[in-house]
């Protein structure tokens, strides 16, 4: 039933237009529809592999594609009713969980795949999607908060708890247990409710820049333009977050006496984004480097190979981006 009530909005739609427009018009407005049925369609099959197959954890991510590709490739109306289509068709596959991924991909994609359409750039694009997502996992939040009286922070915390403890339990059968490591893995998780904030930016951005990633190979295969990010070796953020960066170290070291204050908890917050930032624009240093000395890429993945084993790598990157902002070592090197 579902679907011929959405091929009726859309035919009727699609009457409407022909009255007012012309036949290149008409034509434009079939090829909407039949790729919006396709999309629809695409959709429903990834939201099954999502909620009832293993492949979920990897169709998850890919949800919001087949949004970005409709709307970068048509009208916002005509992406909307999309979307629509969409979540009345996932009501066959389950309730309240297929509704609202219908919801967060449909928003997240016509969002960035909008921006797409409008040719804005890439940074704007994926703004978009990460203010998207943001608003939308909190929502989530809520509504499951509300609906199953069950807070989705404590649940998952509780969730790492029994996860360290199993973890724990089976090292100890190997004497592999480190005491100093399993006091801070215990600390890090009681701070998991004041890190909320900062963990769902982290996830909202995270889906912003997989989601502009794949969107945009997609269309380049069909043909559609879609803005590309400059050369990760160009990337320099404004001279300004130099001076944010340095005032919420400094606050962190002086509210770090009393983690009971609120401005603690929002420095506590602010200081990984920033840190993460910093050594974004440390590793665009060595980019740079690496590029001006001929060596390709070799020296940047060399050095986010060591950012997830060696722990001194993180400040040292850290401590390069704060070079590279405050004194623009670039000039000197490009000159070489």
């Amino acid at each position: 039933m579902f679907p011929f009530l959405i091929l009726y909005i859309f035919q009727n739609e699609l009457t409407y237009k022909s009255k007012e427009q012309g036949a290149g018009d008409m034509q434009n407005e079939v090829r909407a529809m039949l790729e919006g049925a396709l999309i629809s369609g695409l959709f429903l099959v990834m939201i099954f592999l999502t909620i009832y197959t293993p492949l979920g954890i990897v169709t998850a991510l890919a949800l919001p594609i087949p949004f970005t590709v409709y709307a970068a490739r048509h009208r916002l109306r005509n992406a909307i009713l999309v979307i629509v289509a969409s979540g009345l068709l996932t009501i066959i596959i389950g309730a309240l969980p297929s509704i609202l991924l219908s919801l967060f991909a449909g928003v997240l994609g016509t969002v960035m795949g909008t921006a797409y359409h409008r040719q804005k750039s890439a940074f704007i694009a994926f703004v978009g999607g990460l203010l998207a997502s943001l608003c939308l996992l909190i929502l989530g939040v809520v509504v499951s908060y509300y609906m199953t009286k069950i807070n989705p922070i404590t649940a998952m915390q509780t969730m790492l708890k029994e996860s360290m403890a199993m973890s724990k339990a089976m090292l100890e059968n190997f004497n592999m247990v480190d005491p100093k490591q399993v006091d801070k893995m215990d600390e890090m998780i009681e701070f998991v409710p004041k890190l909320a904030p900062m963990l769902l930016i982290f996830a909202s951005a995270q889906s912003a820049m997989l989601n502009h990633w794949l969107s945009r190979k997609i269309l380049r295969r069909l043909g559609s333009p879609a803005p590309a990010f400059p050369p990760f070796r160009d990337w320099r953020w404004p001279r300004s977050m130099l001076y944010i960066y340095l005032g919420v170290t400094i606050a962190a070291i002086f509210l770090s006496a009393n983690q009971d204050q609120f401005s603690y908890v929002i420095v506590l917050n602010l200081k990984p984004i920033l840190d993460t930032l910093m050594i974004i624009q440390g590793l665009s240093l060595v980019s740079f480097y690496s590029h001006q000395k001929g060596w390709g890429r070799g020296l940047l993945i060399i050095a986010i190979v060591m950012l997830f084993i060696f722990s001194p790598i993180p400040f040292i990157l850290v401590l390069l981006g704060v070079l590279d902002l405050s004194m623009n070592v670039r000039k000197p090197l490009s000159k070489k």
